[in-house]
């Protein structure tokens, strides 16, 4: 009897001996997450920053695994592989589906988006946010939020000068989003890649000129190593925003608190995003001036392109209800700070 009662202590102690991580909380939740990065800042800084905050905001609640793009589904189709349940959450850039809804670009951001701190002003107070929600719902299926920002992009690496209207006329460009017909519209044809394709197409001069993030973002992806040229201001992009989807099944499942808490992740991951961007890029930049030759777009090319965004946009309002509904919401925002340079 003493050596059975040994016998069922030494038992307790090596069942209580186990490492907490073997024996979950009845309540966790570990949850799939698709992106559409093959690496860089955007996935190891702002979706898997977003997965950690959402993991310490929830003590341990909501797990979340962080997959790079390609991993789960297309990395172009992340929203497609959320709605699917091929991944319970993906980060992702609304623009990828404008081939769906053109109003993703309004969403994600295009040439005639404003600047980042109204854009981000619009999304967290202006009434941004439910648009998003409404229409990811609406229109794809799933839950959706801001969920990670970046600043105004380099318009180009390039194997070409380019600095006039005509200079870019005739080029191959490697581009997404609205970009991709505006650029058409201005005499350049366009191709678009997913991040991991981008380096190899420049690289191999499969295309004259690729766009894809700031300067310390693209510092990561090495294209200034595979093109002489950096082309500035980047006129396609003056802000841009990542967001989570969630997938409707899942997101219904969550608690009220445990949503409230992916969303306010989502919201400082794209403040810190915004920090963290424009703390690196600007010495990046100095060290591209020394490392390459940065060419300033002429005043005239960027009227040019200004003027065909605006009547992209018009083209596309007059035949899209939702893109009318939220670009004339996001217009009308932003005219609040028409002078706001004067108390600035």
């Amino acid at each position: 009897m003493k050596k059975q009662f040994i016998a069922l202590l030494g038992g307790a102690a090596m069942i209580a001996s186990l490492p907490l991580e073997s024996q979950p909380a009845p309540d966790e939740k570990k949850l799939t997450m698709a992106t559409a990065w093959g690496g860089g800042p955007l996935l190891e800084i702002v979706a898997k920053g977003w997965a950690e905050r959402v993991e310490f905001n929830s003590n341990g609640a909501l797990k979340i695994e962080v997959f790079p793009g390609g991993t789960l589904g297309k990395a172009l189709k992340v929203s497609n592989a959320v709605r699917k349940g091929v991944a319970d959450v993906g980060h992702n850039w609304a623009g990828y589906d404008w081939g769906i809804d053109r109003t993703a670009v309004l969403f994600g951001g295009y040439a005639g988006s404003p600047p980042l701190d109204v854009f981000m002003l619009w999304y967290t107070k202006g009434g941004g946010s439910e648009l998003l929600m409404q229409w990811r719902m609406e229109k794809f299926g799933v839950a959706s939020f801001i969920c990670g920002s970046v600043t105004r992009e380099i318009f180009m690496h390039s194997h070409k000068k380019v600095q006039t209207l005509d200079d870019f006329k005739g080029m191959k460009i490697r581009t997404s989003g609205a970009w991709a017909e505006i650029a058409q519209s201005l005499g350049a044809s366009t191709v678009i890649l997913a991040g991991s394709e981008v380096y190899p197409a420049l690289e191999r001069k499969v295309v004259d000129a690729i766009e894809w993030g700031t300067p310390w973002m693209n510092k990561s992806g090495g294209f200034y190593k595979a093109a002489k040229y950096i082309i500035v201001p980047g006129i396609h992009q003056p802000a841009a925003f990542q967001e989570c989807v969630v997938n409707k099944k899942v997101w219904n499942k969550l608690s009220p608190r445990e949503q409230r808490i992916m969303i306010d992740a989502g919201t400082a991951t794209a403040l810190d995003a915004m920090l963290t961007l424009n703390h690196n890029d600007a010495p990046v930049f100095e060290e591209f001036i020394k490392s390459n030759t940065v060419v300033d777009l002429d005043p005239e090319f960027v009227e040019a392109a200004k003027k065909a965004t605006d009547e992209w946009t018009a083209k596309q309002a007059a035949k899209n209800e939702w893109f009318a509904r939220v670009w004339k919401h996001q217009q009308a925002y932003a005219k609040q700070f028409a002078n706001a340079s004067r108390y600035r």
